[in-house]
C-alpha cells in the first residue's frame, strides 16, 4: 500500500532552477513546500515556491527530503549520520542532484534502522555504482542519470549553449557561471 502525496511536507535542500520546478510539482500536489538554500533570501526562496527553513528544520519537518545542488567542498558528505538522525522518522529521500552529496554507508544504516522508509536515487559517490552499492539495498529506487537523453532535451541544451555563448561575445550578463573554489 503506498501513501498519498496531499498533505505531506516536501523539503528542498537547494531552489535553484530544478528546485523551484520541484516546488511547483509538489504543491501541484497538495503538499507543504519549505527549502533551505543558503545563497538566497527568504523572500526569494518564497518567490520560487516554498517557505524558507533552516537546514535542520528542512530535515526535523519534512516527509520528504529532495537534494538539488551541486557537490562542491562545502556539500561533500551533506547528509551524513547525524543529519540522518535528525529528520522524521519514517521520512523519504530524494537525490538526482550529485552522488557525493549523501554519505553512503550512513544512508545504508539510516535504512536498515529504519530511521528513513526509502531513497529514491539516480547519482552515486562511484558511477557506475558497485554491485554492493547503496544502489543495491531493498528500500533504494535506483535510476540512471539521464534526464536530458531525450531528443527534445538535447536540442533545448543545444540552443541555451548557443544563446549564452552570443551572450558571451556581446558581453552581456550569462545566466549561468562556472564558478571556482581554487
Amino acid at each position: 500500500m503506498g501513501v498519498e502525496l496531499n498533505g505531506k511536507t516536501l523539503g528542498l535542500i537547494g531552489i535553484g532552477r530544478i528546485g523551484a520546478e520541484t516546488a511547483k510539482r509538489g504543491a501541484a500536489f497538495g503538499m507543504k513546500v519549505i527549502a533551505y538554500d543558503p545563497y538566497l533570501k527568504p523572500d526569494q526562496i518564497q518567490g520560487r515556491g516554498a517557505d524558507a527553513a533552516s537546514l535542520d528544520d528542512v530535515l526535523a519537518k519534512s516527509d520528504y527530503v529532495s537534494m538539488h545542488l551541486p557537490l562542491t567542498s562545502e556539500t561533500k558528505g551533506m547528509l551524513g549520520a547525524a543529519q540522518f538522525a535528525k529528520m522524521k522518522k519514517g521520512a523519504r529521500l530524494i537525490c538526482a542532484a550529485r552522488g557525493g552529496v549523501i554519505d553512503e554507508d550512513a544512508l545504508r544504516s539510516a535504512l536498515d534502522a529504519g530511521t528513513l522508509s526509502g531513497a529514491a536515487l539516480d547519482v552515486f559517490a562511484a558511477e557506475p555504482p558497485p554491485a554492493d552499492s547503496i544502489a543495491a539495498h531493498p528500500k533504494v529506487i535506483a535510476t540512471p542519470h539521464i534526464g536530458a537523453q531525450t531528443h527534445e532535451a538535447q536540442s533545448r541544451a543545444g540552443l541555451m549553449i548557443a544563446e549564452e555563448v552570443l551572450a558571451a561575445l556581446q558581453g552581456k550578463e550569462l545566466r549561468w557561471k562556472v564558478l571556482s573554489n581554487e
